[in-house]
Formats: structure tokens, C-alpha cells, sequence
């Protein structure tokens, strides 16, 4: 019977080129009244560009699942609304959900 062939070693483990997580840190976005506030600012002189930014900061540094939950939508929507590939046209349903959900 032939002999079977076998690795000369192990291979070296990648984890050298992970790059490690830098969770936001600021003590501002984790304020939810204060991204409460921001966010119905947004709203009122229509700058869509900063509630996304605001929305997306703020839910980068919650837990994402407890904030779907309290809202009643589903995780997947959170993901999307973050997503920077994805374009970001709500529903108004989806958004007051948010926004009562974070007021609560």
C-alpha cells in the first residue's frame, strides 16, 4: 500500500493581518435624547444626510437587536439602514418606529 501524503507543517495563522474593532467611543452618540433631538432636527430642515449619519453612528454603538425589538422591525431592516452600499429611502413608518423606539 502506498504511503499517503502529509503537510511538512502547520500553517502560520492569519490573525497577524486582522485588524482589531474600534467601537465608537463618544459619549454624545450613546445620549439617546440628545441623537432623539438630532435626529427631529434632521427631520425638520429635511437634511437627510445627517439624520443618516446621526442614525447610523448612534445604532453602531447600541445594541442593535434590543433597539429592533423595542420597535418592532425586523434586525435586517437595522442592518440595511446602515448599510453605506444600500440607498437609504426608509419608509416614514419605519422611522417614527425608530424614533419612538430610541424616545422610549
Amino acid at each position: 500500500m502506498a504511503k499517503t501524503v502529509t503537510s511538512k507543517g502547520r500553517k502560520k495563522s492569519a490573525t497577524k493581518s486582522l485588524k482589531a474593532h474600534v467601537p465608537f467611543k463618544s459619549p454624545e452618540l450613546k445620549d439617546v435624547d440628545l441623537v432623539v433631538e438630532t435626529l427631529l432636527g434632521c427631520i425638520k430642515t429635511g437634511d437627510i444626510e445627517t439624520f443618516r449619519e446621526v442614525l447610523t453612528a448612534h445604532l453602531m454603538t447600541v445594541n442593535k437587536a434590543g433597539i429592533a425589538k423595542k420597535a418592532g422591525i425586523g434586525r435586517r431592516t437595522l442592518y440595511d439602514l446602515i448599510d453605506p452600499k444600500k440607498e437609504f429611502n426608509p419608509e416614514l413608518s419605519t422611522i417614527s418606529a425608530l424614533i419612538n423606539a430610541l424616545a422610549a
